[in-house]
């Protein structure tokens, strides 16, 4: 499989964050987010940008999310998904976000 290949096997889709709460059994602190995903409906994720954001600077972003990658069990949460991010400094993690209107569920290529 070449680059690209793999690259291609991740599916990246954009969704809307519709609810954040404070993970409190997270050791790292940690958030739930359902994410609204259109025809893929709404999913699941647990995030560390408890530092960044608060839930309610959160609601209402557009995310760029890996949604294939199966589910994990994080501090008894579910997560679906994997909320895409960077890191600006030492435990302070920026979600992807996209401008613009476009759909939930939009790839990203």
């Amino acid at each position: 499989m070449d680059i690209y290949e793999c690259f291609s096997a991740v599916d990246m889709r954009v969704g809307t964050v519709q609810k954040v709460e404070l993970n409190e059994r997270a050791r790292v602190p940690a958030y739930k987010m359902w994410i609204d995903f259109g025809f893929l409906g709404v999913k699941t994720s647990s995030g560390q940008y408890v530092n960044r954001y608060t839930p309610e600077e959160l609601v209402g972003k557009v995310v760029v999310c890996a949604v294939n990658l199966g589910t994990r069990k994080i501090a008894g949460f579910t997560s679906e998904v994997l909320v895409m991010g960077v890191e600006s400094s030492l435990g302070v993690v920026n979600a992807l976000t996209v401008d613009g209107d476009v759909p939930n569920g939009a790839k990203v290529f």
